[in-house]
């Protein structure tokens, strides 16, 4: 049996897509809700979530998520996949090999948050002054800085005010491991926004 590529590209003859596709493999239903609402918000955009199998969401299952998916599905030229995690329940080790894997792959990518996701979404609502806050705390006060708490439709149109807030506490800007109470996911909203443009401000 030949060996199966793990590097998948744009096939030359295959139709073109005018819609650049974003491939995010994350590790909560929170993330694909976030990201999956840019989906539906103009058409040069296209956001795909890697399903989860049994809810296996450790970086090591990453991988394998991803190659699954792209057994069934071809990506183009300017198309790029994102891995979008957290650091409180994984090992430095496991995320570092993550890390090298993308920094192997031009059209891979890395976004992390620390401790967790809500760091991004607590971004939405202005910076976070208390770098000592854990994951419960900061789930806890989104509800508080941003009425109704966690929905997309409220917090997703700040992402503007996110990418200011998260990029400005990030001193590391060249690292791809965040410090405490910073994520990267600023960078892959940044990618989303540069493709949108203006025109899903509706």
């Amino acid at each position: 049996m030949p060996k199966r590529n793990t590097n998948r590209a744009y096939k030359r003859g295959e139709p073109h897509r005018d819609a650049r596709l974003f491939i995010v493999v994350a590790e909560g239903e929170r993330e694909d809700t976030y990201f999956s609402w840019f989906d539906r918000k103009s058409q040069r955009i296209k956001v795909q979530m890697v399903p989860r199998e049994n809810q296996a969401s450790a970086p090591n299952h990453f991988l394998k998520r991803l190659e699954q998916f792209l057994d069934e599905n071809d990506i183009q030229d300017g198309d790029s996949i994102w891995f979008v995690l957290d650091v409180d329940r994984w090992v430095r080790s496991s995320i570092d090999i993550l890390i090298q894997h993308c920094n192997s792959h031009p059209e891979r990518h890395v976004a992390i948050s620390n401790p967790c996701f809500e760091v991004w979404l607590n971004q939405h609502a202005g910076p976070i002054e208390d770098r000592t806050l854990n994951c419960d705390v900061l789930k806890t006060i989104l509800g508080q800085r941003i009425s109704g708490g966690f929905h997309p439709n409220r917090v997703c149109p700040l992402i503007e005010e996110a990418i200011a807030n998260a990029e400005d506490a990030d001193n590391h800007p060249d690292q791809d491991y965040p410090d405490v109470m910073c994520t990267k996911v600023y960078r892959l909203a940044k990618s989303m926004l540069a493709v949108l443009g203006n025109n899903w401000k509706t």
